[in-house]
């Protein structure tokens, strides 16, 4: 049995999809092991916003090996030897995504599978293909510091909130970085439950547009930029929230050292854009299919997300 996973969104849980019928297995696992250079290792190619990669997994510990074929791996990534060839593959993949799944997977709740998602991905991967994007060099690595800062808003000068170091390192670990998205690292509070805008008070949405999302965020506690804040709510955060219209949703917060840092879905957190920039302003940066930027918001201590 087979696991095909998108990846491809920030803020829902990428599409999944499970691969039963034994002929089909054979047949996608036996292209795998003709196409040299076809394949890559999860994570290892593009990680910023938008399309990523095609994630195949075999899912039984007692399934014989397939020489060529790793138990785990990407297609449709920019870290494979042969773009051409794993891309394929990867339109192929898509191409043979189960409009409605029979068996029923905890990510079908938020985005169930269409024939309307399914030419989006491929819509998607079409144009990472023709405009790969490059892997960016990291930029160096702001200096550390453990205290949190208070600070002025520039733009409206009577409210303060809370600057803290950039902490890659606790997002990224095995345990955490898997289930945990943008709107976590935002509000700067590990669930481990992929949190939803809205969900922990019943007011979560499947539109994704910049008051529907704005609105499900703001039942969590968040309030809009220049309503203050009371020194009470101390931890105060900086958020900053973009859409892909109709599609997802994602979310920045800004650092210690007058820059941002956001974390794409399941991929690492980082302080970056699309080109590879430290991140001055979420309005401006490279941000890919998100378009719309939408609004800046303060979350004190009494935001709950789940």
């Amino acid at each position: 049995m087979l696991q095909v996973e998108v990846d491809v969104f920030s803020g829902r849980p990428n599409p999944v999809w499970l691969i039963t019928d034994e002929d089909q297995e054979k047949e996608l696992l036996g292209s795998v092991a003709e196409a040299r250079g076809a394949v890559a290792t999860c994570g290892a190619g593009f990680t910023g916003l938008g399309y990523r990669e095609v994630a195949v997994s075999r899912l039984g510990d007692d399934e014989p090996p397939r020489r060529g074929v790793p138990r785990q791996f990407a297609l449709g990534s920019v870290a494979a030897k042969d773009l051409a060839a794993s891309g394929e593959l990867a339109r192929r993949a898509i191409e043979g995504m189960p409009l409605r799944s029979e068996i029923r997977l905890v990510q079908h709740e938020l985005t169930p599978l269409s024939r309307a998602l399914r030419d989006r991905l491929l819509e998607l991967l079409e144009s990472f293909l023709r405009d790969p994007p490059r892997l960016p060099s990291l930029p160096e690595r702001p200096r550390t510091n453990p205290l949190r800062t208070t600070v002025r808003d520039e733009r409206c000068r009577q409210c303060e909130y809370e600057v803290s170091q950039f902490n890659p390192g606790f997002w990224n670990r095995p345990a955490v970085q898997p289930h945990n998205n943008c709107y976590n690292y935002a509000r700067n509070w590990r669930t481990d439950t992929f949190a939803q805008p809205g969900r922990a008070h019943g007011a979560q949405t499947g539109t994704m547009a910049c008051n529907t999302v704005t609105t499900a965020a703001m039942a969590d506690g968040l309030v809009k930029r220049c309503t203050c804040l009371p020194s009470s709510e101390w931890p105060r955060r900086h958020m900053a929230l973009v859409i892909d219209p109709g599609w997802d949703y994602h979310w920045y917060r800004e650092q210690r050292g007058g820059f941002w840092g956001h974390k794409p879905g399941s991929t690492a957190a980082r302080n970056y854009d699309q080109n590879g920039a430290v991140i001055t302003s979420p309005e401006t940066c490279a941000r890919g299919g998100y378009t719309d930027f939408c609004d800046y918001f303060y979350a004190g201590r009494s935001v709950v997300i789940n």
